[in-house]
């Protein structure tokens, strides 16, 4: 069990370490992994600290009300399937180490707003009943889930032994991004694949490139001159009018840039560095819609999707995926799973890279992870923290060496992409991933979508007041 656990650890902290330098010597870059593997792995398995045994006998209960993560959990047997058999381990390891029974349980409910609505009131009604059937649940990351932390409906992480948030195998983006003060109240972990896999990127057509003859934007990626100009540049090179009917349309023509709207829009302000919310000196939340790069922003959006061949689809699912299939579409709005899709396709060579910087001053790249991923809380009807956080540990350390490698080096490096520099991007954009905190309702969309008839400024003085009230509740609910 050891010797596996060794293998898979090794997998994963060759992709970690992956350097970004396309100049260099394979040779060389493999002898630095290696030597970065075996540091890599000595502290990992110092870390663990959860005794065992210690919950012996007992049985963990979490609930899933966002039905895409079950993968990352529930494996009844092996089968065969890569991640499927690496959950199985790693549920294996949990028990056998803790003394617990995991008991996973998923909603027959799907993802999409309405149904997540519905779970959001079914988890307050069992917690407003006293009902302590589930020891945790997972959720999306939405305006409504704020609400039930508001509720108080669940506690505070740093209340849970054994779980140390500093270890690598917790998501420190998460306590960065969308918590305040000092408190925790969701989470995730390297137990969740979700966690990854729906952190959003930009398919692209490498053959259609090959064609209109622009280089793949891998050295720009890595070199930080990924920005706004260049996508543009890029966008209104692949518009093409296909049927020389004069006019630039979706069922006819070549476009360069096109997603579905609820996570295409808010990526782009993500990935240009927009800004919902800062934090102060002590850590808790300042509204700053109004901030001078917000403008900015907004304005570079307006850019991309006033070009003749950028759309954005709000109606009918799957538009984009659709074309980019036909190969009518230079960039598609994806999530690292649509990597993995996009391995079945042979017509032509696909690549990915993260979203574009605003412009070259910005530091990083932003990938965000979509709400749809799931968090985890813990509900105030749990009455054994010390078996939570015991077996939450256990969970995210044994899918650090199991389920993590296995997504990374086996279905993405090795089955989906299709060159050494698409494997470089894979730890810029898991180290790039950002949750967008939406809890005023704000990400730019408003401004963006046709029809709206906002200016920024406009629609800041319109909503300011409300927005002003909403900071001030998570201010005082943060706030020891």
């Amino acid at each position: 069990m050891n010797k596996f656990r060794r293998i898979f650890a090794l997998l994963l902290a060759s992709i970690i370490t992956a350097s970004s330098c396309v100049s260099c010597i394979r040779k060389e870059e493999e002898k630095e992994e290696k030597e970065s593997t075996e540091e890599s792995i000595e502290v990992q398995k110092a870390t663990l600290d959860v005794p065992k045994g210690i919950a012996e006998g007992k049985t963990f209960s979490m609930y899933f009300a966002m039905p895409t993560v079950k993968s990352s959990y529930i494996a009844k047997e092996e089968t065969g399937s890569e991640v499927n058999d690496a959950v199985y381990l790693r549920n294996k390891l949990v028990e056998e180490h803790t003394g617990v029974t995991l008991d996973f349980v998923a909603t027959s409910r799907t993802s999409n707003g309405t149904d997540q609505d519905i779970e959001n009131n079914q988890i307050r009604t069992l917690i407003q009943a006293g009902d302590a059937t589930y020891d945790a649940y997972i959720h999306s990351q939405r305006t409504a889930m704020f609400t039930l932390i508001e509720e108080e409906m669940f506690i505070d992480w740093n209340e849970l032994p054994y779980v140390n948030l500093d270890n690598e195998w917790w998501y420190s983006n998460v306590i960065r991004d969308i918590c305040y003060g000092d408190k925790v109240f969701a989470m995730t972990g390297d137990y969740n694949l979700n966690s990854f896999a729906e952190t959003e990127c930009l398919l692209f057509n490498k053959t259609m490139l090959d064609e209109i003859g622009l280089e793949y934007p891998y050295n720009m990626v890595l070199d930080g001159t990924w920005t706004h100009d260049r996508f543009v540049e890029y966008i209104k090179a692949a518009t093409k009018d296909l049927n020389g009917d004069g006019l630039i349309k979706r069922d006819d023509d070549r476009l360069g840039f096109g997603g579905w709207q609820y996570e295409q829009v808010a990526a782009l302000f993500a990935g240009y560095g927009g800004i919902n919310i800062k934090k102060d000196d002590n850590n808790l939340p300042v509204l700053c819609a109004d901030d001078e790069r917000n403008y900015t922003v907004i304005d570079k959006m307006l850019e991309v999707f006033e070009c003749d061949g950028s759309f954005y689809e709000g109606a009918t699912y799957g538009i984009d995926d659709r074309m980019f299939q036909e190969g009518r579409l230079l960039f598609n709005d994806s999530f690292l799973t649509g990597v993995v899709s996009a391995r079945s396709i042979e017509e032509f060579d696909v690549g990915f890279i993260p979203y574009p910087k605003l412009d070259e001053d910005q530091e990083s790249y932003h990938s965000r992870t979509a709400n749809v991923s799931g968090l985890t809380y813990i509900p105030v009807t749990n009455d054994d923290y010390e078996m939570t956080g015991a077996v939450l540990e256990a969970l995210a350390y044994y899918s650090r060496d199991t389920m993590m490698p296995v997504y990374f080096d086996v279905l993405l490096t090795i089955k989906s992409t299709r060159d050494y520099e698409s494997e470089q991007m894979i730890p810029i954009i898991r180290n790039s991933s950002t949750f967008l905190d939406t809890v005023i309702g704000f990400y730019g969309a408003n401004i963006v979508y046709a029809g709206q008839g906002n200016t920024l400024s406009s629609y800041i003085a319109a909503n300011k007041d409300a927005w002003q009230i909403k900071m001030e509740t998570l201010a005082e609910l943060y706030t020891d």
